[in-house]
């Protein structure tokens, strides 16, 4: 804002808005606007020669020319209108780059600057011939998605109040909503009073902003983590940070994450298994086994590695891991579970617990078996058995397994 002998100047340079991208279309956008003026300037901080860039500004009231849509927005007048519009292009450029990514920056940029300059111009056809130019219009749509989006979250800057010989500089932050909100105010009043048509500009910018804003959050392009002013004004944004973590591990990409990662993990794991056992130490893999197994509640180790373990244990005379892993075994894999039931079996007597022998041959679905192996079931369970009677013959009582 400029007076006859005075002025108030703000110069933005920074926000806390959350930024997940680089700003890199943000730095490309400055630097081709400041490289277009130079090439229309007389000097790097001159005014532009109006006459070499009136054939790229955007021209009002006679007729349509596509390619001023989008040049228009890179022509500035002079430096000080360079400057000021660079400052602000880098603070909301922060905000939507930093949520939308690079691509997705440089569509909106671009399209709010081409659907600004076509709207303008159909808008003003017939009007007496005028030039506009400048990236505000870009600017102001920035500064409504960042309205929409960030309402809460704050701008830095410096704050220059002039007035002669009164000088004051003040360091000033405040929230995106209350900077957005006095240029609307601003914009909307010198429009209506002065009929001007950069406010007209300005305001059809923040229109296109808005609409683009108000698609983005729907269509879930965006994700503004219940910060957003819809959310805000339904209460949204008040959810419990237990229910927040829900809706977000219940995104589709979340639970595709998620999985990926177990995945990744079980993988790891059974590698680790499967390692010590092609080494041939099978109780360094029952430890680690047990040990993942509690640390991991819902890997468990594959039945082929499983019943490896289970004989490399057994072979190596390691027969307390061998009865827990058969154990295992047989709750997980009741269908495949004859072989590992008769070699538990076969333990048992083998430590004189002919009574939990039997117990196990019992849940040996016998008719599932050719006759030869039933036959063989039959005479360990019949030597379980005697076995059995004997001991209590000479009392010696088996405790439970």
């Amino acid at each position: 804002m400029v007076e006859s002998n005075g002025m108030i100047l703000y110069f933005p340079y920074g926000t806390d808005a959350p930024i997940y991208h680089r700003p890199i279309i943000t730095v490309a956008m400055i630097v081709i606007n400041y490289i277009v003026y130079v090439m229309f300037a007389a000097s790097p901080f001159g005014s532009i020669d109006h006459e070499s860039a009136m054939p790229y500004m955007l021209a009002i009231g006679s007729g349509l020319n596509p390619l001023q849509w989008l040049t228009c927005n890179f022509l500035h007048a002079d430096f000080l209108h360079l400057l000021f519009n660079m400052f602000f292009l880098w603070v909301f450029g922060l905000v939507i780059e930093g949520k939308l990514g690079t691509l997705k920056m440089l569509a909106v940029y671009l399209g709010i600057g081409i659907l600004f300059g076509a709207t303008f111009q159909i808008a003003t056809l017939g009007q007496e011939p005028a030039y506009g130019l400048g990236a505000s219009a870009v600017i102001s749509g920035l500064a409504l998605m960042s309205l929409i989006w960030t309402p809460r979250n704050r701008i830095g800057g410096v704050l220059i109040v002039c007035f002669f010989p009164f000088l004051r500089i003040k360091n000033l932050e405040t929230k995106i909503s209350i900077i957005v909100g006095i240029f609307l105010v601003l914009e909307a009043m010198l429009f209506y009073f002065l009929r001007d048509g950069s406010q007209l500009g300005h305001l059809i910018g923040a229109g296109i902003g808005l609409i683009a804003a108000l698609v983005l959050l729907q269509t879930k392009f965006v994700d503004c983590e219940h910060w957003d002013i819809i959310s805000i004004w339904t209460g949204k944004n008040i959810l419990s940070d237990e229910e927040r973590t829900q809706i977000e591990q219940n995104k589709p990409e979340a639970i595709k994450r998620r999985k990926e990662q177990r995945q990744k993990r079980d993988n790891l794991l059974t590698e680790e298994i499967e390692l010590a056992l092609t080494n041939q130490t099978p109780l360094p893999a029952f430890i680690i086994t047990q040990r993942k197994e509690r640390e991991f509640t819902e890997w468990k180790l594959p039945q082929e590695l499983h019943l490896k373990m289970i004989q490399q244990l057994l072979a190596g005379k390691h027969q307390t891991e061998a009865v827990l892993s058969m154990q295992q075994y047989l709750q997980r894999h009741k269908k495949q579970s004859t072989f590992v039931g008769v070699m538990l079996a076969q333990t048992y007597l083998a430590q004189n617990k002919p009574k939990t022998a039997a117990k196990i041959l019992e849940n040996v679905p016998l008719e599932e078996l050719k006759a030869e192996h039933q036959a063989a079931i039959q005479k360990i369970r019949a030597k379980a058995e005697a076995m059995h009677q004997k001991n209590l013959e000479e009392g010696i009582y088996e405790t439970e397994a």
